[in-house]
């Protein structure tokens, strides 16, 4: 079942729920006649809740908040998040609305958002090597410790994540970048 979205131009636009890999939070894909047209979210460092999303005001302009609280997808949070020059508004969207244009992805989305407990999120890290994903639920705390390590701020690896091994750790560690297995194999050469 599809669900549309009418803009204040004119346009009739196909909303599709989705998530984003990076940190498996709630994304929103927009359609005009089965092309893509864009993102209504954006993926920002701070992870909204369950059915929550940063509104990318920057490309679909500040009024578009207001035309989806009108057409009943939902209410602003009051949570905003400023990257660069733009303050991104948080989005509750209602869950029978996104119900009614579910797909395979956003019923996947809900089963990851049932597996986080309180204070949890995702953390998705690819091997620069094989280029295989994995992905981590970590602390919210240990994940903002983290982004600020990435930004490049002076911790160690193993204060950001004390509770990961030491494998997974190297998958998110500057400089390493890699899986326990693409590492093993690099380094063979030392057990010889």
């Amino acid at each position: 079942m599809s669900r549309f979205l009418k803009l204040r131009t004119g346009k009739k636009l196909e909303v599709w729920p989705t998530y984003y890999p990076y940190n498996r939070t709630l994304a929103i894909a927009l359609f005009e006649n089965g092309e893509s047209y864009g993102n209504l979210t954006c993926c920002l460092d701070d992870t909204p809740g369950r059915n929550c999303a940063y509104i990318d005001v920057n490309h679909m302009g500040k009024d578009i908040v207001e035309v989806l609280e009108k057409e009943g997808y939902g209410k602003r949070t009051g949570k905003e998040y400023q990257s660069g020059y733009v303050l991104y508004p948080e989005f509750m969207f209602k869950e029978v609305v996104l119900k009614d244009c579910t797909n395979e992805e956003y019923e996947q989305y809900l089963r990851w958002q049932e597996a986080l407990g309180e204070g949890e999120e995702y953390l998705t890290a690819s091997c620069q090597i094989c280029h295989q994903e994995f992905c981590f639920i970590v602390k919210k705390e240990e994940a903002q410790k983290y982004r600020e390590y990435r930004d490049g701020a002076p911790y160690l690896i193993q204060n950001v994540f004390p509770n990961m091994s030491c494998e997974e750790r190297g998958l998110f560690a500057r400089g390493q970048n890699m899986c326990s297995a693409c590492f093993k194999e690099l380094f063979s050469f030392w057990e010889e």
